[in-house]
Formats: C-alpha cells, structure tokens, sequence
C-alpha cells in the first residue's frame, strides 16, 4: 500500500501547485526544512516546491500547508472533508487541551504563539502563567466560532466532525502503539511552524535516549523482572488497562507485564467478590520476585 499512498499525495501535489496559468509556481523562498517520518505509523509529510502536506492516517485527512511567501498562498483554500489549506508558518492558534501534549509545543518554542485554549487544568506552568496573565484566552468548546479567529486550532481526537471549522488540525499521536510512534508526532507540529530542524533534533535526542536506556535493561543479567499493572480507576471500579504503548514501556525498561491470561478486566469496590480476586491477583504477581 506504501508506494500507492505516495503516488497518491504525489499526485495531490502536482495539482495543488497548478495555479490559473496551469504551471508550477516559482517563488523565492522554498522548502528547505524537512522531516522524514521513521517510526510513527499514522501521518506521513510530502514536500513540494513552496508547499508541504500532511496526512493523517487515522482519520483520512490531509492539510496543504503553503508558505506565505509563495504567490500560491493568496489565490488557494481548500477545506473540504479530505483536505484544508493553511498558509504557513502559523502565527497564532488555539488548542483543545484534552489529550493533547502541550509540552511539544513548550519543546518546539511555539508555547507565545498560544492564544486560545479550552480549559486552565494543564500541567504547564508557563501556559498557566500566560494564561493568569491575560496572554491567552479560555475558550468555550461547545462555541465552535470561538476558534475561528485563529489561524489554527488543534484538536485531539476526530470527533464532531459536523462542528468543525476550516482551520481544525486533527493532532492524534495517542492512537500510536509505542512510545517512540508517539514522541515522533512532535514533527507533526513542526511542519506547521517551520521549524522541522529543531522537531528532528528533538526527536533525534528522545530516540537516542530512549534506545540507550532499553539496550541497557535488556542486557542486564538479572533472571526476575519487576511486574508491573496499569490500571484505572473509574466511578468505583478498577481495572486493567492495555494500551499497547503502556506494555511496551514496560518491556523497554526491563520489566515485565501483569499476567495476560487475566480473562476478568474489571472489579468492583462494590463487591467483595470482586476486591478479593483482585487482591489475590495482585498478591500472586507481586511477590513471585
């Protein structure tokens, strides 16, 4: 499928860059920063002569991305279900904060560029602060026109598709399967700024230290690994949760998973039943080391 999914965003290049003469633009400032994906499974980046575009993979959504010092970024808009146009580098934007690593925007310098966001729980104190300070504003998410005053507003997840506006960036590094696919995403963002040179260093650095830490578990003599659970807890009820990037977390640093032939996944606080099984399943995993 790899080869197709490239001549087709090959093909969307070639006719985005068709301007009203039917001839590719020439402008005097060109692409030259670039990312490559290498790890994470659901965006890919294709560049053009004074343009990029990126797909999503999760949900089939494409953005053209034209630099704003081509004649193009005057004359073109697109914002249909499968593609929207944003003239770049992004000056300002919003950010539903659910879900959403706002730390990528701290580590890529974007974090003054912030001017919306939909709720003051963040754990970041510069966002906080400029927030308390006035520098950003609290936005309602059942306002949709709120966030139209800015030239993007990124989302975590594709939902309410029939309420977003022309300027929604679906940002979705969660439904990768491994911590290194998801810290890749952060290129994802780059791409929008200009500023794939410093995504591909911090990414570079993240992976190199990331590998050098698992190498070192991995050849550790030790026979008895740490058993780990990750688990939720929710309206009374625990359980057992299974993302993939969590277990692999736990793989890299030289431990070991709960048992995976648990069948029952949730207990009730409610039922004494339910708190005895949980307790002895965890008294049994916990101290075979």
């Amino acid at each position: 499928m790899l080869p197709y999914t490239v001549f087709i965003m090959s093909a969307l290049g070639a006719l985005l860059l068709r301007g009203s003469e039917g001839i590719m633009e020439r402008a005097a400032v060109k692409v030259t920063n670039i990312s490559r994906v290498e790890d994470a499974a659901y965006f890919q980046l294709y560049y053009g002569n004074t343009f990029k575009v990126i797909r999503n993979l999760l949900d089939g959504k494409s953005y053209l991305l034209i630099q704003n010092t081509s004649r193009m970024a005057g004359r073109t808009k697109y914002c249909t279900a499968r593609i929207k146009s944003f003239v770049i580098p992004v000056t300002n934007y919003s950010l539903d904060v659910n879900y959403f690593p706002v730390s990528y925007f701290e580590l890529l310098g974007l974090l003054p560029a912030m001017k919306g966001m939909t709720s003051d729980t963040v754990a970041s104190p510069c966002l906080l602060k400029m927030y308390n300070d006035g520098q950003v504003d609290r936005l309602n998410k059942s306002e949709p026109q709120q966030f139209s005053q800015y030239t993007a507003h990124f989302i975590g997840s594709n939902t309410n598709q029939q309420t977003q506006l022309c300027n929604y960036v679906t940002y979705a590094p969660m439904g990768e399967q491994a911590p290194l696919q998801r810290a890749e995403w952060i290129k994802f963002l780059g791409v929008f700024a200009n500023m794939e040179v410093r995504a591909n260093q911090i990414y570079d650095t993240v992976k190199s230290n990331y590998l050098c830490l698992s190498n070192a578990a991995a050849n550790k003599s030790q026979k008895i690994h740490p058993v780990v659970a990750w688990m939720e807890f929710n309206n009374g009820v625990w359980s057992f949760t299974e993302d993939g990037y969590k277990l692999k977390f736990v793989e890299d640093a030289g431990g070991e998973n709960i048992d995976a032939s648990i069948n029952k996944k949730t207990y009730n606080t409610s039922s004494i039943d339910d708190l005895e099984q949980l307790h002895a399943i965890l008294c049994v995993s916990f101290t075979q080391f």
